[in-house]
């Protein structure tokens, strides 16, 4: 399938080209010649003079042949690799995409390894181009000793690995169009500053007002339709959390090694695991590390954290909301905790959504002040029911009657329901883990005397 799309999109892509007045189409290859860049010269577009980040560039084959190689450079000193490429990479301009889509990727293997072809929008933003490339960047380096599986690039490691080079690459990535031409010879102005900003600052204002992603709901990744905000609080996550990792014993080495180990296994979790082996040991000691992390990064003082039993008390109060229930119609209702699982379970959606979404709020307020250890849990609590709250709105409040088949929320009912037991399991190890040690009479100590008037 992968083959037949590559062909089609091919075809299509060169037919459109074809139908344009001017059909000077070129092939450029960069200077390494991994990359092949194919479509019209920027004649054919119109120049964009803006530059910003959210602003669309007109893409043009020599330019962005340049552009790639400096994308590439760039991923290789972040990983402290060698140029050693193996698969080429076919960059093609299709006019078939609207403005600004994400470019699509095609990997195709063949008995000397792998290519790849990405298909692009003329015009696009500078970050979804660099997001793009390194992403096939990094599945061709993940690639160079599969078989005839390909690797699957969390989104997080790309992403994140987009972010870093973004914020903190020193030279232009994306190379400008040129604005004069002096002797056939192009020339174009940058005005750079000469004091180094710090390539964090928008990451921390960013998680210090919006909740960090957990390490669990990073791996999950985004769908397509994922609003703005979150989008953005995304990928401050994973530019910290690709950051810190590269930040541990041997970090850029274990990146590279998990990209090899990748094609290996049916999940990237147990790749992670083997190449970070000796630091984490399990995905749980991962959350914890994280949670710390952030912990530091935004500033939260560990010192005006609550106590561990304290904050599982106040977590368990947060998930056992007060409601007014009553036995019968006849009955004064009474006031009493009841979980979120029987508060899905038995309650109308409507009623059910106000009480939830003043949970999230206080889950959120207890996640600020939980040590490092527990927040990660609260994190997940919290995610937990906002993405059950999401999909519910989308897929409406009606459930089955009693002997009828099973609606679509009924389903969703029965997989937030264990997901939060499975969560309850996860608080209650932890609080036996750290229950406080009862103190016991020694075997020699005498007795305590009984006391008298």
């Amino acid at each position: 399938m992968k083959t037949l799309a590559i062909m089609l999109g091919s075809v299509v892509a060169s037919a459109a080209w074809a139908a344009l007045p001017d059909r000077s189409v070129r092939t450029v290859n960069s200077s390494s010649g991994q990359f092949v860049v194919r479509g019209p010269g920027i004649a054919q577009l119109s120049t964009n003079s803006a530059f910003g980040d959210s602003a669309l560039i007109d893409l043009d084959p020599n330019i962005l042949a340049v552009t790639c190689e400096r994308i590439k450079q760039g991923l290789l000193r972040e990983l402290s690799m060698v140029d050693l490429w193996r698969g080429r990479v076919y960059v093609e301009f299709n006019p078939m995409l609207t403005a600004n889509q994400a470019p699509v990727i095609f990997a195709k293997p063949y008995l000397d390894g792998w290519q790849y072809q990405v298909e692009m929008a003329r015009s696009i933003q500078r970050t979804k181009l660099i997001s793009g490339l390194v992403q096939v960047l990094l599945l061709e380096i993940a690639n160079r000793n599969a078989g005839l599986r390909s690797a699957e690039i969390p989104l997080w490691l790309s992403e994140g690995m987009a972010q870093v080079l973004v914020h903190e690459s020193e030279v232009d990535l994306v190379v400008p169009h040129p604005e004069r031409n002096f002797n056939l010879v192009n020339l174009s102005w940058q005005v750079r500053q000469a004091a180094r900003r710090d390539p964090l600052k928008e990451t921390r204002e960013r998680l210090q007002t919006h909740a960090a992603f957990s390490f669990t709901k990073l791996g999950d990744g985004l769908p397509y339709s994922a609003p703005d905000e979150t989008w953005k609080t995304f990928q401050a996550s994973t530019q910290l959390f690709v950051r810190e990792l590269q930040r541990l014993p041997g970090g850029r080495t274990r990146l590279v090694a998990m990209l090899y180990q990748l094609p290996h296994f049916l999940n990237w979790q147990t790749a992670f695991l083997n190449a970070f082996h000796g630091l984490f040991s399990r995905l749980l000691d991962v959350e914890k590390w994280w949670a710390v992390t952030l912990t530091h990064f935004t500033g939260q003082d560990p010192t005006q954290a609550w106590a561990i039993p304290v904050a599982l008390q106040k977590l368990n109060e947060a998930l056992h909301p007060p409601v007014l229930v009553s036995g019968s119609r006849k009955d004064m209702p009474q006031r009493a905790r009841m979980s979120i699982q029987q508060i899905i379970n038995e309650w109308d959606y409507l009623r059910q959504r106000i009480v939830l979404k003043g949970v999230t709020a206080q889950l959120f307020s207890v996640r600020l002040k939980s040590p490092p250890e527990l927040s990660a849990l609260v994190e997940e609590n919290r995610a937990t029911i906002e993405n059950y709250l999401a999909k519910r709105d989308q897929i409406g409040m009606a459930r089955s009657l009693p002997g009828l088949p099973p609606m679509r929320a009924d389903f969703l009912v029965v997989d937030v329901v264990k997901k939060l037991n499975e969560l309850d399991a996860l608080r209650g190890a932890f609080a036996a883990t750290n229950a406080p040690t009862a103190v016991t009479n020694a075997p020699n100590s005498s007795p305590a005397r009984k006391a008298g008037p």
